[in-house]
């Protein structure tokens, strides 16, 4: 009996995949990879994300939401069409959200701002969100715990922590994606899934 999996998190609607994406999905599919849960990233790429979903309506299901590394001069503007597009249909989450602070410190409050006000569309929508917290697992954990008010669900996409942040984040109620980071060799991520419930991790291939 082949096993039925979900991708929890893949951005196939980008330029590299445009060429073979039918090959891809159809080969993905062929071999038990069945759903693809898409991540938005900014409103340069709504149209992309949204023909892909309506391509493939029985294998491939949009979030909506505005990426940290997006969070630029005009993120306000970037909010207001997630705003929109909220009200306008429903999505699967509310994400890709959160922060990132490897790339660029500069926008790190307009980040938070933007990662509370999201959260609060999520709880409004009733929809799980899901979380980019590259070298900011920390604070990530500490917002979404000012929000969590039971109604709150979701995922840290990408986990890399160690075992006392997973601790907190099932305490959360959430959920830790697990993707490629599991077979670097210095990661320790190997050694920190075996202390994590199976219930709590997705897999992921971004």
């Amino acid at each position: 009996m082949k096993i039925q999996l979900i991708d929890t998190h893949c951005h196939l609607y980008l330029d590299a995949f445009k060429q073979d994406i039918q090959e891809v999905i159809e080969r993905s599919v062929y071999e038990g990879v069945e759903q693809f849960i898409l991540p938005a990233i900014d409103s340069s790429e709504v149209e992309n994300l949204l023909n892909l979903e309506k391509a493939w309506p029985e294998n491939c299901f949009a979030m909506m939401g505005l990426h940290p590394c997006s969070v630029k001069e005009n993120h306000l503007e970037e909010l207001q069409i997630v705003k929109d597009w909220l009200a306008r249909r429903n999505f699967v989450a509310i994400g890709e959200i959160g922060l990132d602070y490897y790339w660029d410190k500069t926008f790190a409050k307009e980040q938070q701002a933007a990662f509370h006000e999201q959260i609060e569309w999520a709880l409004k929508y009733d929809r799980p969100i899901v979380i980019h917290s590259r070298n900011s697992t920390e604070d990530c954990i500490s917002i979404v715990k000012e929000h969590q008010d039971g109604n709150l669900s979701g995922i840290f996409h990408c986990f890399s922590g160690d075992t006392d942040a997973a601790e907190k984040i099932i305490d959360l109620g959430f959920h830790m994606g697990i993707g490629g980071v599991l077979t670097y060799k210095n990661s320790g991520l190997a050694e920190v899934v075996k202390n994590i419930p199976l219930e709590y991790l997705v897999l992921e291939t971004d």
